[in-house]
């Protein structure tokens, strides 16, 4: 790397940790959620607490510990918070489920909104050793079980202020079996990596025994019990299969309990066979993906590139651990198209080929993915190419205050002046790895930091 470039990085990271000191903090202390891109003003009361994983790690690595600390302070004073007589489940105010009349202000709470927040803690952990996190993170996981844990599932949401607890489960809560095998290699003593393997193997079987994932292979983005399953109009969504996030987040609960250390035999073999459903029924004739499979009756079929970066990911790690071909092929083929529609005018790529939209977190991630696919294929191009996007975003997107969430793919042209400071905290991340050079699949442990969440 030129030394030109490695100072536009570093420039690049010392404005965001500028902003996140400055402009995005609200009065708490922790950043704002979204602001005005050209004032600098928030656009509403939300904070980036629930999403610590999206900045926390990444602040880390670049060297503001005394920030990041800070954070955890605020982050603990928040879900230390107790109503009356019960420590509550609810993180974030959520009101009214999509529900009519009056119910639509009813409060409830959501299971993941603790994802981010504990993936951020054991990544934390993971750098730091500080074992308060780690600590935090096991309350946290041990609340989640309390309060959302129904018939061997994760359940999605919670009516608050004591239930009930919703028979309504996502496959997003995929994201709490890979969380159940993180946190079992953190733990010393056997009965508590022993406890969380349990869990992980539990919710993973109850997936593996839905309808869907016996007949495809794949999973659907919702399982409903009584009475939803029940009701028409309703039950229907237990038929709709969606590639990222549902998917993606089920993969990578597989994936962790497949990989070393943990060998589930059961977990490869329903790894194997969801690949083998990506191909039949998600996968172009061109070998990249759309985002709803082939048997769902729905227009929306073009391959996205937000929700295939997340299932490069995935099958970058798979390579890794496995040395699966299948896997390499299928993410080569992923890269391959979508570099195809890189713009000549900036350098970007469309979030839909097709479209006029770029799309920051987009761009961002495929970076990453295209180091991690260079690692794995030894090919040095897709890692020029990774570094050839970051730069054009760099570019493009930069706005007084942050970094554009979506410009004009051809002219750079912001389209509209929304700054969601989470991806530019995200944006950390390719950042350091290509100025600093990191390998992702050396034994330093890299890959849990660069993964996409």
């Amino acid at each position: 790397m030129s030394n030109q470039d490695h100072s536009l990085f570093d420039e690049a990271i010392q404005s965001i940790i500028q902003w996140f000191k400055t402009v995005y903090t609200d009065a708490s202390g922790a950043p704002h959620y979204d602001i005005h891109a050209k004032t600098g003003k928030p656009l509403s009361n939300r904070n980036l607490l629930c999403e610590f994983d999206d900045y926390a790690p990444f602040f880390w690595m670049a060297g503001e510990q005394n920030y990041v600390n800070r954070q955890y302070e605020l982050l603990v004073e928040k879900i230390q918070k107790k109503r009356l007589l019960f420590s509550r489940p609810q993180i974030r105010a959520h009101k009214g489920l999509g529900l009519p009349g009056i119910f639509r202000k009813l409060p409830y709470s959501d299971s993941q909104d603790y994802v981010e927040i504990i993936y951020g803690l054991l990544e934390l952990y993971s750098l730091s050793k500080d074992r308060k996190f780690l600590q935090t993170a096991r309350v946290l996981f041990d609340r989640v079980v309390r309060y959302f844990e129904r018939n061997s599932m994760i359940r999605s949401f919670r009516m608050m202020p004591f239930g009930p607890t919703l028979s309504v489960a996502d496959a997003m809560s995929g994201m709490f079996i890979e969380l159940a095998c993180d946190m079992a290699d953190q733990m010393p003593l056997t009965k508590d990596k022993r406890f969380y393997l349990d869990k992980a193997e539990t919710w993973f079987t109850s997936w593996l025994n839905t309808d869907m994932f016996n007949r495809y292979g794949v999973f659907q983005s919702v399982h409903l019990e009584w009475p939803w399953a029940v009701i028409p109009g309703i039950r229907d969504k237990m038929s709709l299969a969606e590639l990222a996030k549902p998917n993606a987040s089920m993969a990578y609960g597989l994936l962790a309990l497949a990989a070393p250390p943990n060998s589930n035999d059961m977990a490869r073999k329903a790894f194997d066979r969801w690949i083998d459903g990506l191909y039949k029924y998600f996968s172009t004739r061109a070998c990249v993906l759309t985002h709803f499979p082939n048997f769902n009756n729905t227009k929306n079929t073009a391959p996205i590139l937000s929700t295939n970066f997340a299932v490069l990911d995935i099958l970058c790690d798979a390579v890794h651990y496995f040395q699966c071909d299948a896997c390499k092929d299928l993410a080569r083929s992923i890269a391959d198209y979508f570099l195809r529609y890189q713009s000549s005018e900036t350098g970007l790529i469309p979030d839909e080929p097709g479209q006029d939209r770029s799309y920051l977190d987009a761009n961002t991630d495929f970076a990453v993915s295209l180091a991690k696919l260079s690692e794995i294929t030894d090919n040095r191009d897709y890692l020029i190419s990774g570094r050839t996007i970051l730069k054009s975003v760099l570019k493009q997107h930069r706005a007084p205050y942050g970094f554009y969430r979506d410009v004009n793919l051809h002219t750079g042209e912001p389209v509209n002046p929304v700054v969601e400071t989470r991806f530019c905290s995200l944006l950390l991340k390719p950042l350091l790895l290509y100025r600093d050079n990191y390998k992702i699949y050396d034994r330093s442990g890299n890959w849990s930091v660069f993964r996409d969440r």
